[in-house]
């Protein structure tokens, strides 16, 4: 049985872990880079579909060049986080609302992610982004499957 200080602990670092990925919604909104790039270790990975961004050279061409081009707006729920130490894994659901050519869009998904603790200070190890649906509101997200590409 873990003591009562390893059992605040994994609950304080959930809770940053939580905080993580709220100030990665943020950021993506205000179209931060600098600190999108802040948020992930100096070897991290972003997966969407078969699209891939390893490292902060890639990942600074995705959240300083792409992501404005389609402007999302990312809100974070349901989180189910396992903390082994410094090293924790995740997941947590993502609705998007984003406007293309005018129109409402609506999206979802969920983010599974491999978190590491890096100088006192939880970052993104891995991000792998499932879409489940990318529509316009409009036309409901009944069979709809498909979403923007980002290189």
């Amino acid at each position: 049985m873990k003591t009562l200080d390893q059992r605040l602990q994994i609950l304080e670092d959930k809770d940053e872990i939580r905080e993580l990925t709220a100030r990665y919604c943020y950021a993506v909104v205000a179209q931060d880079g600098d600190a999108l790039l802040d948020m992930f270790a100096s070897d991290g990975e972003f997966h969407m579909g078969e699209s891939s961004w390893r490292g902060q050279a890639e990942l600074s061409k995705l959240y300083r060049e792409q992501v404005g081009a389609i402007a999302p707006k990312p809100f974070i729920q349901n989180h189910v986080i396992q903390v082994n130490g410094d090293t924790a894994t995740g997941n947590c659901a993502v609705e998007i609302r984003v406007v293309e050519q005018g129109e409402s869009v609506t999206a979802c998904g969920h983010y599974d992610d491999n978190y590491r603790r890096v100088n006192g200070k939880w970052k993104f190890a891995k991000r792998v982004f499932h879409l489940y649906h990318w529509a316009k509101l409009s036309e409901g997200w009944a069979g709809k499957t498909t979403g923007p590409s980002l290189k």
